[in-house]
This record gives structure tokens, C-alpha cells and sequence, in this order.
């Protein structure tokens, strides 16, 4: 069975994905209609991101040599506990456009990578010198 969700369909997924951070019905249709050739775990991957991104500034902030003592068995007043992002349509295009950015890199890269595999970049000999180029 074959499902290809309709824009409401897209929607509706997409703004339960993010309605927990607050983001309107307009905002997500927006999100959708902007990144349409999207699927659907694409949305999910952005909320991500942008929770994945405050990580990524506390262990930055704490340092990974306290890192440890900061999450396992902190002393009492000295818990973690990490604000909400900020998460706004601004926010979220910025991100979205980002990984669209590095999905065209990969692509590329396995372009690359096809293109190489065709290739014949050396000898028969693991080297590009041939015998006569060498006693030249």
C-alpha cells in the first residue's frame, strides 16, 4: 500500500509536529508550501535541529571535560534544565533552507562519488605515471 498524503494531509502531520512549540496552522502551511518537495519526516528532522542546536550550545557552554558532572548525579539547585528554543517561522525556514543546503551537497557528492567509480584515475599499476613517463 502506497500512501501519498494530500498538502492537508502534509499539513495537518506537520503542524502536530510542532504544536507543542506554539507554531500556528498559517505558519505551517507556509513550512509546507515552502519546502513542498519535502516529505514529511523532513519536518520532524527541523524541530530536531533546532533542539539538537541547543545541545550543542549547553555541552559547548559547560565545556566536555564537566559535561559529566553536570548531567550525572548533580547536586540539588544544580540540575539541568534547558529553556524552549526559540521556535518561529523565521527560525524554522532558516533551518529548513539549511538542510535542503546540505542535501544538494550530498547529492553532489554521490554524483561525485558515481563519476569516480566510472573512472579510470590510475594505472594498471595503482600510480597515473606510466612507464614512459617516468623514463623520461
Amino acid at each position: 500500500f502506497y500512501w501519498s498524503p494530500t498538502v492537508e494531509d502534509r499539513v495537518g502531520i506537520a503542524h502536530g509536529i510542532f504544536m507543542a512549540d506554539g507554531i500556528s496552522r498559517d505558519d505551517v502551511e507556509l513550512l509546507v508550501s515552502t519546502f513542498d518537495g519535502q516529505s514529511i519526516d523532513f519536518f520532524g528532522a527541523l524541530r530536531a535541529r533546532v533542539y539538537d542546536d541547543k545541545v550543542r550550545d549547553f555541552v559547548l557552554e559547560v565545556g566536555y571535560e564537566a559535561i559529566g558532572k553536570r548531567l550525572i548525579n548533580p547536586r540539588k539547585g544544580e540540575e539541568v534544565v534547558f529553556d524552549l528554543p526559540e521556535m518561529s517561522l523565521e527560525v524554522l525556514l532558516a533551518y529548513g533552507k539549511a538542510i535542503e543546503n546540505e542535501q544538494e551537497n550530498i547529492k553532489r557528492i554521490q554524483l561525485a562519488d558515481s563519476y569516480l567509480d566510472g573512472a579510470v584515475l590510475a594505472g594498471s599499476e595503482g600510480t597515473a605515471n606510466t612507464e614512459k613517463s617516468l623514463n623520461q
